[in-house]
């Protein structure tokens, strides 16, 4: 099998996707997924991708991608026009496997993504099967459901003039309107087969297969809530469904195998602000980890920043704050890269190890491998960011191999590392302070109220338990002094403990400015899901690096430190 990244679609606003290709190059028609939309888009990516590769392990060309305004194709949440963008993007999709020789084309769509796909089939016409995964009784219900669980994880949220807040993103008064109006056309083509899958506990949407006119087979959509309504490092894929969807498209499958042709276009201009920045897929490093590298047109000399994964997030970052800093960071002339580690995202784990593995070790190596790709000549020539896990590896990472400066967003340092699992910790992990009990029920089973209260003794506790001083910040904070590496952690109350202080402050003595600061943000929430956090985080992250880096030619850190 092989996959290929492309872009396609529109000139003036580039679509991303994947080509799951049969290893013969022969294709029994193709498979374009239609992804969900908002929080079920990045809860989806590895379980779609799965399909993908079966789809195309049983001989069929297999198409994911990103709707405009989402993963690395163009837009943003309030362009307008949102809804006829999703679905003409599925159209852009389907183009694209019959570009490359596709005798048949069949849908699938989850949740919101079976809406669209639904409406794309009836208006279109000439698909040959479409499956429902677990769709939407209508595309009001789901902001509605959407916007009360933003309500119960946080509320810590503000107003977004006339649109909704979601978790994690923001829907204009218009995109509302049209999702919630959306429908298949009552005159519309019928595709020859449909498969409906249900959750067990709730009633099939029939309503939706009526409008489709194709008498559905049913069948189960098991393991949903561990695939969308769990914890990101909790998320389950339910195998067995996707066995039933890829048997189900392949027995019925009349299409005969033939040649496919493909032609990828592995950059793209995207247009950002009134003007356009070069986005390209890569490959790094001997693991050949998958990169989006966004660069301006005149660079200014300026560090490479590197964008790390969080937790088993994909690529483009919390809630897509990657994609959107890679493009307002191009445009004020960086070049950034944003990566998937091993295992994570489009990456493949490295040789006998598991993929989707938080906190691996072989971070490490993926950070050094991404460095050196990215800047040959100086690999200490870079800025890394991070939110959560990827702000700790960033850190661990400076104090193995200096750099110019470090963004950590909530970093958490206690934690089990997964190597414990089956042996002692790797001696590379400099500030890691493994979980203990007490910690992992302050914060799994405690309530706000009860932990706001517990804090100061906790982490007394702590630090009682470590007492490897070398492990203690005081002590590689001053390394990272010593070694003139820029460190900027923006993080919550909690995430501030480690470092010793709780409010806005730099770590160093106030005789003399500091290279290292801490930014706290009240109730900073873990994966910046209100709107206002994830704009103010971008904030000051801007601000800090236009300050200290916007047209400054690179000093190599080895000359720096030396000096």
């Amino acid at each position: 099998m092989t996959a290929v990244p492309t872009w396609f679609g529109p000139t003036d606003r580039p679509l991303f996707g994947w080509m799951h290709v049969p290893e013969d190059n022969r294709a029994a028609g193709a498979v374009v997924l239609c992804p969900p939309i908002a929080r079920e888009l990045a809860a989806t990516q590895a379980c779609y991708r799965l399909v993908a590769e079966k789809l195309s392990a049983a001989g069929m060309l297999a198409i994911r991608f990103d709707y405009d305004g989402t993963g690395d194709s163009t837009g943003v949440d309030l362009d307008p026009h949102r809804v006829e963008s999703w679905l003409a993007g599925i159209g852009h999709a389907i183009d694209l496997a019959r570009s490359c020789g596709a005798e048949s084309v069949s849908l699938i769509g989850m949740r919101v993504g079976a809406l669209l796909a639904a409406v794309v089939a009836a208006r279109l016409g000439s698909i040959d099967a479409v499956v429902l995964w677990d769709p939407c009784e209508s595309g009001r219900a789901f902001v509605r459901q959407e916007a009360a669980l933003l309500r119960l994880l946080s509320n810590d949220h503000q107003g977004t003039g006339d649109g909704t807040e979601l978790p994690g993103f923001v829907f204009s008064a218009e995109t509302v309107s049209h999702l919630g109006s959306m429908a298949v056309p009552a005159d519309g083509a019928r595709p020859s087969r449909v498969l409906l899958l249900t959750r067990p506990d709730r009633q099939p949407a029939t309503k939706l297969t009526d409008a489709l006119g194709t008498e559905p087979d049913l069948a189960e959509a098991g393991g949903q809530e561990l695939l969308l309504e769990v914890d990101p490092g909790s998320r389950e894929t339910p195998h067995d469904v996707v066995t039933h969807i890829v048997s189900w498209l392949h027995t019925g499958n009349r299409a005969s195998p033939r040649a496919v042709s493909i032609s990828a276009q592995d950059s793209a201009r995207v247009p950002f602000e009134g003007g356009r920045l070069t986005e390209r897929a890569i490959r790094l490093g001997p693991a050949g980890l998958f990169a989006m590298v966004t660069e301006p047109d005149a660079p200014t000399g300026s560090p490479t920043i590197l964008m790390l994964n969080a937790g088993n997030d994909w690529h483009v970052g919390p809630n897509r704050l990657w994609v959107d800093l890679s493009r307002r960071w191009a445009a004020a002339g960086f070049r950034c890269v944003r990566f998937d580690e091993s295992g994570l995202g489009d990456s493949p784990a490295r040789p006998e190890k598991s993929a989707n593995v938080v906190r691996s070790p072989d971070a490490f190596d993926d950070v050094r491998d991404a460095r050196v790709a990215v800047e040959p000549d100086d690999p200490t020539n870079v800025i890394l960011v991070g939110l959560c896990s990827g702000g700790y590896q960033a850190l661990e990472d400076a104090l193995v191999r200096p750099t110019r400066a470090i963004y950590a967003i909530n970093p958490v340092l206690h934690f089990a590392p997964p190597e414990l699992d089956t042996g002692a910790m790797d001696p590379r992990r400099r500030i890691c302070w493994p979980v203990s009990g007490l910690a992992s029920t302050y914060r799994s089973w405690l309530a706000e109220p009860v932990r706001r209260r517990l804090r100061t003794v906790l982490w007394r506790s702590i630090h009682l338990l470590n007492r490897d001083r070398g492990r203690d910040a005081s002590t590689w904070l001053d390394q990272l002094r010593t070694d003139r590496v820029e460190v900027l952690v923006v993080c919550s109350e909690d995430e501030a403990r480690p470092f010793g202080t709780a409010r806005t402050a730099t770590l160093g003595p106030a005789a003399r400015p500091d290279s290292i600061r801490l930014d706290v943000i009240e109730g900073l929430d873990g994966a910046l899901m209100p709107a206002w956090q994830r704009a103010e985080v971008s904030r000051r992250l801007t601000d800090h690096l236009l300050g200290h880096f916007a047209l400054a030619e690179a000093q190599p850190i080895a000359q720096v430190a030396s000096a």
